[in-house]
């Protein structure tokens, strides 16, 4: 059977990822275990300085969140939220990675959207820190000695370097990468690359020789198309007409105790439908549990 491989660029910290999860869940249901999933995290931030030079303070953090209601992902709707660090949670996804694979960095990356991004809580702070992995099922102190191997810290590092040397490809697309930041720094006898960095989310899609990538936030569309390009024959299974089916299907997917949450727009995306609201009501009149959060909610089977 063929298989496409997907590398993400993303971050904790960025809305344009979290509201690119839809498209995932689009692509899990579509293609199953045709596609390789690899994870790369960009680390937006050392200490938060970066953040700060751009004068984007709490309330500002809060209102950016406005400009992605449209997306459809669950948003903190407060008139303030914590900005900095991103390193500490990008370095917890990346231990748990390193030793239990891209399916349990997913589920920790999005217990870290959840709290941060859906419920205003402060990114940096080993307390949110400890609730995702908590949330995800994981050993708090287990994956806390991971993150102090230095073979976790290279392979972080190594995250870092990627984010900012960007293919030719994607350096044709300038407009949708960003500048590499202060807080990277080359190690000793490192390119110190083209001063561009990959945005979040940016995908790899390559099978074979042939690899073509979306450099920043695309529609679904977009990247399904790439799919496509790369290996036209993969199988494609039809999408949901049971929003029930769906999050059950997720539950096994993330293979989470107590169920796997979807948003009303990952349901929607699934199902194929453009209307947030038709999902909504599907979700209703099938008796799904609403999990209010937001300005908008998540969904498990009641």
């Amino acid at each position: 059977m063929p298989t496409v491989d997907v590398t993400t660029y993303t971050d904790p910290a960025c809305p344009w990822a979290f509201s690119a999860e839809p498209i995932r869940w689009r692509l899990r249901w579509r293609y199953g275990s045709q596609l390789n999933w690899s994870l790369r995290m960009a680390g937006l931030s050392e200490s938060g300085a970066s953040y700060e030079k751009m004068g984007f303070t709490p309330e500002r953090a809060a209102a950016s969140l406005r400009h992605f209601d449209a997306l459809g992902q669950p948003l903190f709707t407060g008139d303030a939220r914590p900005i900095g660090a991103t390193w500490p949670a990008c370095r917890a996804i990346v231990a748990v990675r390193e030793h239990l694979g891209v399916d349990a960095a997913v589920s920790l990356l999005r217990r870290l959207h959840v709290l941060t991004l859906s419920e205003g809580q402060e990114l940096s702070s080993d307390e949110t820190i400890d609730t995702a992995l908590t949330r995800a099922g994981f050993d708090v102190q287990e994956v806390r000695g991971w993150i102090a191997e230095d073979a976790v810290e290279q392979a972080f590092l190594t995250d870092l370097h990627d984010t900012r040397h960007p293919t030719a490809a994607a350096l044709a697309l300038d407009q949708k990468l960003a500048d590499s930041g202060d807080d990277w720094k080359p190690r000793d006898g490192e390119d110190a690359g083209p001063g561009r960095r990959y945005t979040c989310p940016s995908y790899v899609v390559g099978a074979g020789d042939l690899s073509l990538e979306a450099p920043g936030f695309h529609t679904p569309l977009g990247i399904e198309t790439l799919v496509a390009n790369v290996a036209p024959g993969l199988d494609q299974r039809p999408w949901a007409e049971d929003p029930l089916e769906v999050l059950r299907w997720a539950d096994e997917e993330a293979g989470t105790p107590g169920g796997f949450p979807l948003s009303t727009q990952e349901v929607a995306g699934v199902l194929n439908l453009e209307d947030r609201d038709e999902a909504r009501a599907k979700l209703v009149a099938a008796g799904a549990k609403e999990h209010p959060v937001g300005n908008d909610a998540f969904w498990t089977l009641a």
